[in-house]
């Protein structure tokens, strides 16, 4: 197996809190870093802040990818895959464990400032397309790409462990100890 960094960034957010934490792993076995920022619930920073965190960190020139969380942190503060793969020159795939539902999503956007621009950078991710019991959206590299870097970043179950991890680091922060799954 291929010895590839991967950085993943998941969310927890309580009252008007929310953290972004970002981990990195060698592959899907070995935590390298951890990464932590606030951004606004219902904000438009969350791509900003992923690309500030990555720009910071001392792998930067070794993450081979990046995995998000879906496309949406701290409620509709939504993530521009495409804007994080071309500013950072690194793939992004937004993983989740079930098909979004975009009707809805698009629904309840209504209610949220800025309504075309967060339904713009959802429809900018792209198609829905599924591997391993996981559903994702990919930017910077094809979906073979795409399907190897999954396999290459999961060690139990489907989802890559840098999101796993990252989900129990936000949710301890968040809540005192982890909760649910990513």
């Amino acid at each position: 197996m291929k010895s590839w960094r991967f950085a993943g960034f998941d969310d927890s957010f309580k009252g008007d809190e929310c953290y972004i934490v970002g981990t990195v792993f060698e592959g899907s076995r070995y935590l390298e870093g951890v990464m932590v920022d606030r951004i606004e619930i219902d904000g438009l920073d969350s791509t900003s802040r992923i690309i500030s965190m990555v720009r910071r960190s001392k792998f930067r020139k070794q993450i081979r990818a990046i995995f998000l969380d879906g496309v949406t942190f701290g409620g509709f503060n939504v993530a521009d895959i495409a804007e994080i793969s071309r500013s950072l020159s690194v793939p992004v795939i937004a993983v989740t464990r079930r098909r979004p539902d975009f009707e809805s999503i698009f629904r309840a956007l209504e209610n949220v400032p800025d309504y075309e621009l967060r339904k713009t950078i959802i429809e900018k991710a792209g198609e829905i397309h599924a591997h391993r019991g996981v559903f994702f959206q990919f930017s910077g590299c094809d979906i073979e790409a795409v399907v190897e870097m999954i396999d290459a970043s999961t060690l139990k179950g489907n989802m890559p462990e840098c999101l796993r991890v990252a989900h129990i680091i936000a949710t301890a922060i968040v809540h005192g100890e982890s909760r649910g799954k990513v």
